[in-house]
């Protein structure tokens, strides 16, 4: 019992260390890869890999800081390898001169965070391994409009949901397709509905109010029909299955509720 708690009281230790951005990375691993889980029938571009739940906290606490000082009318002059700092898995930004806002340096900050990822989380993975989902953020942050205009999704993405959060996430922006839109905005729904994607391989034509709800539960069935038969799975794995089969519904739905307007009353945030 002593040696479980001294080594409970040394992780703890280690935890409330501040490292470097590139000391934490090299220590913590920030990509998995689990064909076991998912099964050789998911054979596209980067379904076998999936961000680290310790990799998606990082990537998404540098883009909080990073909003909430836009949101402040703030932005880094520049930022470094050498402004980013992690304790307890949570990214800094030190060091940084703040200037005035200006939708120039909101996309010169975003590209240079973008460079900054693309360095250090991924520098060990080709753009073949990396989610479709997380290349979508990327993408996001590398044009000058969607930096702008899709801001909160960025600091909110999809991709980055924890996975025992992903269902809520779903089911928060699902309500308000199927029983807000209809009556508010019915131009909206049908608009989000047509933007889902639909190259599923089992499925061909989303119709209905009720079918996309359906389409994300039953993607489990469809998972499990053929693969490691007998095995009781928890409803992280089902998560997991879920967000590699369908990396970019979640996504999608997100970005569109946005352009709608609908996506900030729905308090996403309180999910990350």
């Amino acid at each position: 019992m002593e040696i479980d708690c001294r080594e409970h009281t040394m992780m703890g230790l280690q935890q409330a260390i501040t490292y470097t951005l590139i000391e934490y990375i090299m220590m913590t691993p920030m990509m998995h890869f689990n064909e076991t889980l998912v099964g050789e029938k998911h054979g596209h571009k980067g379904n076998y890999h999936y961000l680290t739940e310790e990799a998606k906290l990082l990537i998404r606490t540098i883009l909080k800081e990073l909003h909430f000082l836009h949101k402040d009318g703030k932005c880094p002059d520049k930022i470094t390898v050498s402004n980013i700092f992690v304790k307890y898995g949570r990214a800094e930004l030190k060091g940084v001169y703040l200037c005035e806002k200006e939708d120039t340096m909101i996309f010169r900050n975003y590209k240079e965070v973008y460079e900054i990822i693309m360095g250090t989380v991924l520098r060990e993975h080709s753009k073949d391994d990396i989610p479709d989902d997380v290349m979508r953020l990327l993408l996001l942050m590398t044009s000058q409009a969607t930096a702008i205009d899709m801001e909160y999704v960025i600091c909110t993405h999809a991709s980055l949901v924890p996975l025992g959060n992903r269902e809520a996430f779903f089911m928060k922006m699902y309500k308000q397709i199927m029983f807000v839109l209809p009556e508010e905005k019915p131009t909206a729904q049908k608009k989000i509905l047509q933007a889902l994607p639909y190259d599923l391989y089992w499925y061909n034509k989303l119709e209905g109010n009720s079918e996309i709800e359906e389409l994300f539960r039953n993607a489990i069935v469809h998972d499990m029909d053929d693969y490691h038969v007998g095995r009781r799975y928890t409803s992280d794995d089902f998560q997991l299955i879920l967000w590699v089969s369908f990396p970019m519904l979640l996504p999608r739905m997100q970005e569109e509720h946005e352009k709608e307007k609908h996506l900030r009353p729905l308090n996403i945030h309180s999910l990350l």
